[in-house]
């Protein structure tokens, strides 16, 4: 079951201006520097409409699936600890202030904790716990 990430308007204004200065920056160069500047621009476009539109996160038979973009993380259902949801502005896969932190155990609270922003939380965070009785 796949859920798409929500994201919140701060981080789209972010992703669009983002995009529009690079492109704005593109045109205005020098003849002598567009080769540069499309060389670094384009790519960066690419990824960033690639986070944007390619964030999702997939509740397989064995393990979550979580990706944004080229990144990407697979939880075990058995590793995971806790999850909940929660606020605030520490991202690590999360397009929104409104997340659902997971707790890997066996991992430090930095490295074991992951924060992802799926659109229909209270529906992902039931469908997790049917996967993993062991949460708290």
């Amino acid at each position: 079951m796949r859920f798409q990430s929500k994201a919140d308007g701060w981080y789209k204004a972010v992703i669009w201006v983002t995009i529009l200065i690079i492109v704005t920056t593109c045109i205005f160069l020098p003849k002598e520097e567009y080769l540069i500047g499309f060389g670094v621009g384009i790519p960066m476009i690419f990824l960033l409409l690639w986070i944007y539109f390619g964030t999702y996160f997939e509740l397989r038979d064995t393990y979550l699936l979580c990706r944004m973009g080229p990144f990407v993380q697979k939880i075990d259902y058995a590793k995971i600890k806790s999850a909940k949801s929660g606020e605030g502005i520490l991202m690590s896969m999360a397009l929104s202030k409104e997340n659902v932190e997971i707790t890997e155990s066996g991992k430090g609270s930095v490295w074991g904790t992951t924060y992802i922003s799926p659109v229909r939380r209270d529906e992902f965070l039931a469908e997790l716990r049917k996967r993993c009785p062991q949460l708290k």
